[in-house]
């Protein structure tokens, strides 16, 4: 079993960053996904219990933070932090062209799950939820001669692939995207630039509030932006 890398833990919270490729939680025995990992963990430090809980999942191609808590009592608050998106969520992604300096994005989505699917719909189609995101664009470079911009996202809502359909809907697509972006339809061996980098919530415990922030790697770094290192644990 692979280590899970922790940057951050307490007796009631445990951050891990996911590496792209890894489930956060599977549903079949077989797959290595972050739960059994945390759970593998805590077992190897003495504490079998097993009383672990994924409060934030990311899609499978996605990498980043994701938020365990380690008792019922701190897993109900938590969950409850998320219902009422209490939890700020912020991510970076390499997108197609450029956008607007800054913008929020508004839209309807609807989940498609036999497919794993998600696209735009009008408001009032039946299961169509809203979905609110904020973006701001830090800079643009040139990747196989295309324009492609370093966008840093503040998640409102968490829909079903949002953060995806949102911009390829508007013709900015995610560099590695094989699923959303035409670009890369039917494409191998490339990575989902899309990096959940911040987590933000009030301390379940009742102390301090709790940030954690991480610096991306890989692709993210040929941006000059990424040339200093601003990642750390803020409580």
């Amino acid at each position: 079993m692979i280590q899970p890398q922790i940057v951050y833990e307490d007796n009631n919270i445990i951050i891990c960053m996911k590496p792209a490729g890894v489930a956060s939680q599977s549903e079949r025995s077989f797959e290595n996904d972050l739960l059994s990992m945390v759970r593998t963990y805590r077992a190897a430090k003495g504490d079998i219990s097993g009383d672990t809980h994924i409060i934030n999942r990311l899609d499978k191609p996605v990498a980043g933070l994701v938020l365990f808590a380690l008792n019922k009592h701190t897993a109900s608050k938590l969950s409850a932090m998320s219902g009422e998106h209490s939890i700020e969520k912020s991510y970076y992604a390499i997108v197609r062209g450029i956008p607007d300096s800054k913008g929020i994005m508004t839209d309807y989505l609807i989940k498609d799950g036999r497919n794993n699917f998600s696209r735009v719909a009008d408001e009032n189609t039946p299961g169509a939820k809203k979905s609110v995101l904020a973006y701001e664009t830090i800079e643009s470079a040139k990747f196989d001669s295309r324009d492609y911009s370093l966008v840093r996202i503040k998640l409102y809502t968490g829909r079903h692939h949002q953060i995806r359909v949102q911009f390829a809907s508007r013709g900015f697509g995610i560099y590695g995207d094989t699923k959303y972006n035409p670009e890369f339809a039917g494409a191998r061996n490339v990575f989902l630039q899309l990096f959940a980098y911040r987590l933000s919530f009030a301390n379940p415990a009742g102390a301090d509030k709790i940030t954690v922030e991480i610096k991306p790697s890989g692709k993210f770094l040929e941006f000059g932006y990424f040339m200093g290192d601003e990642s750390g644990i803020k409580d």
